[in-house]
């Protein structure tokens, strides 16, 4: 179940400017999130079934929200979501760990799947959240415009696979 373990608060404002400045392109192979722009931090992953890890960008910013709320993350995903846009009932790549903490920016309504019913919760502007990406799960067409920045891990099985391994000493 989602867990609420912060809220930007103040400096909502200032995430939303950063996130609006970012270089977000189409994902470009999800059956899953058609119409979803996006970019990689830390280390970036081609979601596969054989996933390459790779070097993303790198971000002091993002390093040191991830670091408050999620301590030695490896990878942060910045989604931005067009008025229409949602995210279709999924289960993250097996390449991450189960929890992932989730900064929203704008406002959502987070679905999974805990059982057989159907669980909702509205998120709220800078809201920040624990969830388990192993639960089936999605995100219900956005109104406006949203942005989230997910931080995850990833097993140590895929770090191994990485050409860079000093990229993971964080």
């Amino acid at each position: 179940m989602v867990e609420i373990i912060g809220q930007l608060g103040k400096d909502c404002d200032r995430w939303h400017d950063w996130a609006n400045r970012q270089p977000v392109s189409e994902l470009l192979h999800s059956r899953y999130a058609k119409g979803r722009l996006e970019a990689y931090y830390g280390l970036g992953v081609t979601l596969s079934q054989q996933p390459e890890i790779y070097q993303a960008i790198q971000d002091g910013q993002v390093d040191a929200l991830g670091h408050a709320y999620c301590p030695h993350w490896h990878s942060a995903l910045l989604c931005k979501y067009l008025p229409g846009v949602g995210i279709n009932p999924h289960r993250d790549h097996a390449c991450f760990m189960p929890w992932a903490v989730v900064v929203n920016l704008g406002e959502a309504n987070f679905f999974e799947y805990p059982g057989r019913e159907r669980v909702v919760t509205p998120l709220v502007d800078g809201a920040i959240v624990r969830i388990n990406t192993k639960i089936l799960h999605g995100v219900e067409p956005v109104g406006r415009m949203r942005y989230s920045l997910t931080f995850r891990h990833l097993k140590p099985a895929y770090l191994e696979t990485a050409s860079q391994p000093e990229l993971f000493s964080r």
